[in-house]
């Protein structure tokens, strides 16, 4: 009888012994940081990225028959809207705009239970999560994207730091060891993400057409239109070659197939008296950006001159903006 009740005490240190260490030990949770690199705000393609959340909670190991994890994201301090995240930047007052995700298709918001802007928040809960977060840990996907179109962003480094328990990061995970005993826990832990938004700008440029004339007796004026669009506050300058022809701002020309010549100039005001040329020549039209498209007028003149032989007369002249 006393053999027994030895034996029967022994059991129950030993289970009362795993029941304790199971409550003493806890998860471990990091996270790399979401990386954007350069991101291209002028055009219309988006620009995506990923990261990992790692858990691990070897520490557990032959002690738990069950565990449950919910992984809440927020805000950031870079802040939120209702319909995307902010990455902010200490030397502009913009703000760009990206959004994490669940799924790689980037169609699942990744959210949290501690904030009211939508998505939902990471839970596992069966089986083989058990045995992953026991022995090797377990990496957790996230998917980033920086919608295109953000024109009116401006150059800088932008940045959001996820850092705050609960509102930008918070695991809630429940454990329950070999007797069914169940304890809920909480954790965090902190990621940054980032992106680089350069200086950039888009030119698109149209054809100046002088039309037809007979004789070339008297000037005949024209006029065609560059469009640039800049970075929020990217200086920039419009310079204009001197054709395929000619030398300087006075020596542009048009030839015809029969290699005849017309002579015309291109200017930057409507009295035509500020040629228009290239900036090492100090001709360039300057400018500054404001994320949208600007347009720049340009002013052709051909000058009376001696009419050369009927044709049709051309030059290409090279548009060149210098930010």
């Amino acid at each position: 009888m006393r053999r027994a009740i030895a034996a029967l005490l022994g059991a129950l240190l030993l289970w009362f012994g795993a029941t304790a260490a199971a409550q003493a030990q806890s998860c471990s949770f990091s996270a790399t940081d979401v990386v954007f690199g350069t991101v291209d705000v002028l055009g219309g393609g988006a620009t995506d990225s990923s990261g990992i959340i790692h858990a691990d909670c070897s520490s557990f190991l032959g002690l738990l028959s069950s565990i449950t994890l919910t992984i809440s994201v927020g805000e950031g301090l870079g802040g939120a809207s209702s319909g995307a995240r902010q990455m902010v930047s200490g030397a502009t007052a913009t703000a760009l705009n990206y959004q994490l995700y669940r799924d790689a298709a980037r169609s699942q918001v990744l959210g949290s239970d501690y904030w009211s802007y939508g998505g939902a928040p990471i839970t596992l809960s069966d089986a083989s999560l058990l045995n992953l977060l026991t022995s090797t840990g377990l990496d957790i996907p996230i998917y980033g994207r920086v919608p295109g179109g953000q024109a009116g962003v401006a150059p800088g480094s932008y940045a959001s730091v996820f850092s705050r328990d609960p509102t930008d990061v918070r695991v809630d995970y429940r454990t329950c060891n070999l007797l069914l005993l169940c304890v809920n826990r909480t954790a965090s832990f902190s990621f940054t993400v980032s992106a680089t938004v350069p200086p950039d700008c888009l030119v698109t440029a149209g054809d100046l057409d002088f039309g037809s004339t007979g004789v070339l007796s008297a000037a005949r004026d024209a006029t065609s239109a560059i469009s640039v669009t800049c970075t929020l506050g990217s200086a920039f300058d419009v310079g204009l070659n001197y054709g395929f022809y000619g030398s300087g701002p006075g020596d542009r020309q048009m030839r015809s197939t029969a290699g005849d010549a017309v002579g015309y100039r291109l200017y930057r005001d409507a009295a035509r008296s500020l040629d228009w040329g290239t900036l090492a020549d100090g001709l360039a039209q300057a400018g500054a950006g404001q994320g949208t498209a600007q347009a720049f007028t340009v002013y052709g003149r051909v000058p009376a001159q001696a009419t050369p032989p009927p044709g049709t007369y051309s030059d290409t002249v090279v548009v060149t903006v210098t930010y």
